[in-house]
């Protein structure tokens, strides 16, 4: 890792290299995206506005190339540009300029939740086309091995999920720019300030109006039953990521206080990736968190 942050650091022509070529290798191979993504974090955090831009533009047109000879078609860089290495760019920037996680966080999710509602205005009926892809794709599965579930279930439960899968997706993306920056702010501080993040990352908190937003999404959907509920619902499940990273921080931040050691941490973390039922529990951790400020009282 350390090896790879430092030939990353290099130089420009180094960086772009990197960017690059994982963006394309993870066609192959999709968690490389987080490293292609990382690697301009990094430039943007540690040289700046100039020498990141220098980089997207470098890889985007090395993307294009490469993406013109491998698939036929250079439209690939673009995906990259406007989905991940320009939200990537932005929020490192953010980060780069205020020295507070929360800050950038907040950029993030605040884009976001743009892009549901730009889905939703470009889009007619979302949810539809959700559902008549997801059962296209299905259709294909089912001809090449027998699904688990009757057509009964399969069909309610694609009912149910088309509603909600744009902001499900949106927050997919974020949550691979939030790992990608979390990594780059680690190399960052591995590099020039040992010891640096695990403080920095720890201490990350949020403003009540976030949590007022948040709620407030939450109950004017709930009592709503029109297009615009549905809407509402999809653009607040990106917010759902904030408080997960916060929740995540407070529990850092206690360990930390505690001294029960890093097994601990990597346990902690281990148990959030294989079992999806801890989200919920750690979102109300960060929501609750606004107000309880639960690092001073623990």
């Amino acid at each position: 890792m350390k090896a790879l942050a430092t030939f990353i650091m290099q130089g420009g022509r180094q960086a772009t290299v990197v960017v690059a070529v994982l963006a394309v290798l993870s066609l192959l191979f999709p968690p490389l995206v987080i490293f292609s993504v990382a690697a301009l974090c990094l430039v943007a955090l540690r040289n700046g506005a100039a020498e990141a831009a220098r980089v997207i533009i470098g890889a985007t047109v090395a993307t294009a190339l490469m993406g013109l000879v491998l698939l036929g078609t250079p439209v690939i860089s673009l995906t990259y540009l406007f989905v991940l290495w320009m939200p990537a760019y932005l929020v490192s920037l953010v980060l780069r300029e205020t020295g507070q996680f929360s800050k950038a966080l907040e950029v993030l999710v605040l884009l976001g939740m743009i892009a549901v509602l730009g889905v939703y205005m470009m889009v007619d009926n979302p949810s539809e086309q959700w559902a008549l892809g997801i059962q296209s794709a299905i259709g294909k599965i089912s001809q090449q091995q027998e699904l688990p579930v009757t057509q009964e279930e399969l069909n309610a439960g694609i009912e149910f999920w088309s509603h909600y899968i744009t902001g499900i997706v949106v927050a997919g993306s974020l949550a691979t720019l939030v790992v990608s920056l979390i990594l780059a702010r680690w190399w960052q501080g591995l590099l020039y300030n040992p010891g640096g993040f695990s403080e920095e990352f720890a201490g990350i908190r949020l403003l009540p109006r976030d949590a007022v937003v948040f709620v407030t999404l939450m109950f004017a959907a709930s009592i709503l039953s029109n297009d615009l509920a549905e809407v509402l619902w999809n653009v607040d499940i990106p917010v759902l990521l904030l408080f997960l990273m916060v929740g995540m921080s407070v529990v850092q931040g206690i360990v930390k206080k505690k001294s029960k050691g890093r097994a601990i941490l990597i346990v902690f973390y281990l148990a959030v990736f294989f079992v999806p039922h801890l989200i919920f529990p750690i979102v109300l951790i960060g929501l609750s968190d606004v107000w309880m400020d639960w690092r001073q009282r623990l």
